[in-house]
């Protein structure tokens, strides 16, 4: 997704929560696959340390914080390891987050849609 006009961090955002709603579907798709490994997509923690690093420059890249781990969640009797109800609370934890990170984006595009003499 190209954002160039949104704040790097939000558009990095969007992109590592649109990342995590695709590993969650392929979590779930995968719920009855034997020895079927969830995957977890982690980049808030190395995002929020770079932001407060005063000498972070340059461009943001959402490969430079993003990071997919093998879930460690027990295994059931087919060796999967999916749990649907723990997908199903952070899609819906995911969703709220990034309808938070298009709001900001929202909120930039009708800041620059202001200055420029839009209505």
């Amino acid at each position: 997704m190209d954002l160039g006009l949104v704040n790097p961090a939000v558009r990095i955002a969007l992109d590592g929560l649109m990342a995590r709603q695709q590993a969650i579907a392929n979590n779930v798709a995968n719920l009855t696959t034997p020895n079927y490994t969830a995957t977890n997509i982690e980049f808030e923690s190395e995002l929020k340390s770079a932001l407060e690093t005063p000498h972070a420059t340059g461009v943001m890249s959402t490969t430079d914080f993003m990071t997919t781990e093998a879930s460690s969640a027990p295994r059931d009797q087919i060796g999967n390891n999916v749990s649907l109800e723990e997908q199903t609370l952070l899609g819906t934890e995911t969703n709220l987050r990034l309808e938070l990170a298009l709001r900001a984006a929202e909120g930039r595009f009708n800041a620059i849609k202001n200055v420029l003499g839009g209505q």
